[in-house]
């Protein structure tokens, strides 16, 4: 043509960016594997990780750090190019590796982006931490009592003490740093459906770890400023003490006989009709005397108000003695009525 002279020789000065060949699969490079691993990815896991791409060349084209923020996603189901979803089986938690993708199975001839066509892509990623939706919580007991007969169940009263924690040790919160206990009345959803299962039948003195997956913790979202989403809670807990429930559906029971003149006792001017006031004092007196017993961790007024409005069942602040029916009374009516 017009640019090159016939019999010309030609000089070019090269810079290989890259090559790979059409068969070629990816190649992993572990940079750091864990002493300490349980557990691999497998398809269907839900990963966290931290990543930094770049070009063979070391052009960077896109970086998770950038964002402060993990990309979170599931393995093996095709949800990340093809490369990578190779790549991401088999790793631990903590685990760092470069994982090396040749153009057909990363973007293509197309490219995207940043990133040109036909480039082989290489990822360095930091696995912060992975599940899969069908685990439950992982329990595991470092110390227990030699006595420990005693153990806690849905509607006692904990007071525990907690160092919540992401997998990768990054510390979110501590009982410890406040100077005070935790105090929740357990399955009665104060705390993520995980605490509540991983604080289940545990004597006072006890030792555990629970690890939480996110969908028995704070799920997706997790809470702005302090956990992040799909994040997976490790809590070490130390049970300190243990206040029995009530059985389940009742929050006040005698501890002795009930007197058969109850509603004429509780009528303390005996006009028939039982007031709030009369009713709580009557309550308060019981439980102060040791003859009746309150669901612990709940507040009195909350709970006495509860138990009258029960009572109450037409709803004009009175309870007459038509009205008034213990509770194992209420259950044998609806037995006879069914």
């Amino acid at each position: 043509g017009k640019e090159i002279p016939g019999q010309a020789s030609l000089v070019f000065d090269v810079v290989l960016l890259d090559l790979h060949n059409p068969k070629d699969g990816i190649a992993i490079e572990n940079q750091l594997v864990p002493e300490s691993c349980e557990r691999r990815s497998q398809t269907g896991d839900f990963l966290r990780y931290h990543y930094n791409g770049t070009l063979l060349d070391g052009t960077l084209f896109d970086s998770s750090y950038s964002r402060n923020r993990t990309y979170d996603t599931y393995v093996g189901k095709g949800y990340v190019i093809a490369g990578m979803d190779e790549g991401l089986l088999g790793v631990c938690t903590g685990e760092k590796r470069r994982i090396i993708i040749p153009p057909h199975l990363g973007y293509g001839e197309e490219g995207r982006g940043k990133i040109p066509g036909s480039a082989v892509l290489v990822f360095d990623i930091h696995v912060v931490d992975f599940h899969n939706p069908s685990d439950s919580v992982s329990i595991t007991v470092h110390y227990k009592p030699s006595n420990c007969t005693v153990l806690s169940k849905k509607g006692d009263y904990l007071k525990y003490h907690y160092n919540a924690s992401l997998l990768d040790g990054t510390l979110l919160d501590s009982t410890h740093s406040l100077g005070k206990t935790y105090n929740i009345v357990l399955g009665s959803g104060q705390v993520v459906l995980g605490m509540d299962m991983g604080l289940q039948d545990m004597c006072v003195g006890e030792r555990r770890t629970v690890v939480i997956p996110p969908h028995l913790g704070y799920g997706e979202d997790g809470v702005e400023g302090e956990v992040p989403g799909s994040a997976v809670l490790v809590f070490d807990i130390e049970l300190l003490e243990l206040v029995s429930g009530l059985p389940e559906g009742y929050m006040f029971v005698w501890n002795g006989e009930v007197s058969p003149n109850l509603f004429e006792e509780i009528d303390q001017n005996h006009d028939g009709e039982v007031l709030l006031e009369e009713f709580s004092e009557y309550i308060q007196t019981q439980v102060d005397t040791g003859k009746g017993k309150l669901a612990p961790g709940f507040d009195f007024e909350k709970i006495v108000k509860n138990m009258f409005t029960n009572q109450d069942r037409d709803g004009n602040g009175k309870v007459t003695a038509e009205e008034f029916k213990l509770k194992d009374q209420e259950a044998k009516e609806e037995h006879d009525e069914l």
